[in-house]
């Protein structure tokens, strides 16, 4: 190893850098964002139907989150919430606020944001009951999409 390469392998890495992989997700992110607001995800053909739904007959805790993106996107918010609450209140927010947490970390020279092991453990518990509550037949009518 010559001196370069240990200097190198010992500076950190350049705001460039470490913001890539932040800013190319936020990309990813807001691409998917604006072509389901500009498609019609109600019409055939633009997105693929849920496999979940076709294979069981049953609601999953994602069914109806394209809609209210797209709901959302042309800002009706109750629209939204009554496709998919889920979607709404906590997907769409800790998605974002995880990028953000992302982006400011990698422009102050941090690591990435952790998650923590409470939200770890809740998300997946969530998604269970909501997953559960939206395919009893009493609450179909408030839950489903």
């Amino acid at each position: 190893m010559t001196m370069a390469d240990a200097v190198v392998a010992q500076s950190p890495p350049s705001p460039g850098r470490r913001l890539a992989a932040p800013l190319a997700a936020s990309a990813i992110v807001t691409s998917a964002a604006v072509y389901t607001a500009l498609a019609n995800p109600y019409q055939e053909g633009f997105f693929p139907s849920c496999m979940w739904l076709s294979l069981t007959g049953h609601w999953c805790p994602g069914c109806g989150g394209l809609r209210a993106v797209h709901e959302l996107a042309h800002g009706d918010v109750g629209a939204a919430l009554a496709l998919n609450p889920v979607a709404v209140l906590v997907v769409l927010p800790l998605g974002i606020a995880l990028l953000v947490a992302w982006l400011r970390a990698g422009w102050q020279g941090r690591s990435g944001p952790r998650i923590p092991m409470w939200v770890a453990i809740a998300l997946p518990v969530v998604f269970g009951a909501f997953w559960i509550a939206r395919n009893i037949p009493a609450l179909e009518p408030f839950l489903a999409p």
